[in-house]
């Protein structure tokens, strides 16, 4: 359940990962660092980067932004209301006047053992090396894409799931994956958003969350229903 509340600036730490979509013309995707902010007035955010290069967005434009701080997710509508290139580049978004606000935690999670097949649809914007506990190593550099990767989702919930998997992958990168669920047709098509990856003995643990606009409505579909059924087994999958 989710609420509208002021955004607190409390809540506004420097170097929180925020996503932008855009709410006019094509849909673009751009993951960003937060610099600072003046409660109010503005958030400064570093400009997003497509092969090294600063992009700028163009003033005037709308977006719709989120981040997760503590457990909980926040999003709101934002405009462009400017930029700098000077001392680095920087885009200064309109400050929100109020957040929508989503406990993550208040999700109940569900085990599960549903084999799942990734393929990487976006990578982030500026991406980097993780080291072996998931997090960013030093000079780090951006991984090299990889192929669809097999891998095992280990819970599941109405807003995303945790997979075990081989190899990490980088956060905020978007992924289309396809479920295999036993006595039944592959659930294909759902997207889904990195939203954290750590290591463990043997390999990681993926969160990911569902990107609900970029995927089929009769996946979604499915997928509510499949959750309902393991809600109701007295066995998990």
């Amino acid at each position: 359940m989710s609420e509208y509340k002021p955004l607190l600036p409390e809540v506004l730490t420097c170097g929180l990962s925020l996503r932008l979509t855009a709410l006019e013309t094509t849909k673009s995707k751009w993951s960003t660092i937060l610099i600072g902010a003046r409660p109010g007035r503005y958030l400064t955010v570093e400009m997003p980067r497509v092969g090294g290069a600063p992009m700028k967005l163009d003033e005037g434009t709308r977006w719709s932004a989120n981040f997760i701080s503590k457990g909980t997710v926040y999003s709101f509508n934002t405009e462009v209301t400017g930029a700098t290139f000077r001392p680095v580049p920087l885009l200064f978004l309109q400050y929100p006047e109020e957040v929508e606000v989503a406990n993550l935690r208040t999700v109940k999670r569900y085990p599960v053992n549903i084999p799942i097949v990734a393929k990487v649809l976006q990578w982030p914007s500026t991406p980097v090396e993780l080291d072996g506990e998931g997090e960013a190593a030093s000079g780090s550099r951006p991984l090299p894409p990889v192929g669809p990767l097999k891998a095992l989702v280990v819970d599941i919930s109405e807003g995303g799931f945790m997979m075990a998997s081989p190899l990490p992958l980088l956060m905020e990168a978007v992924m289309e994956n396809s479920f295999y669920l036993p006595r039944a047709e592959p659930l294909n098509g759902i997207q889904a958003v990195v939203r954290a990856c750590r290591g463990k003995p043997g390999g990681y643990f993926i969160g990911l969350a569902y990107v609900v606009a970029g995927s089929p409505p009769a996946g979604l579909a499915r997928l509510t229903d499949l959750i309902t059924d393991i809600e109701n087994m007295p066995l998990r999958l």
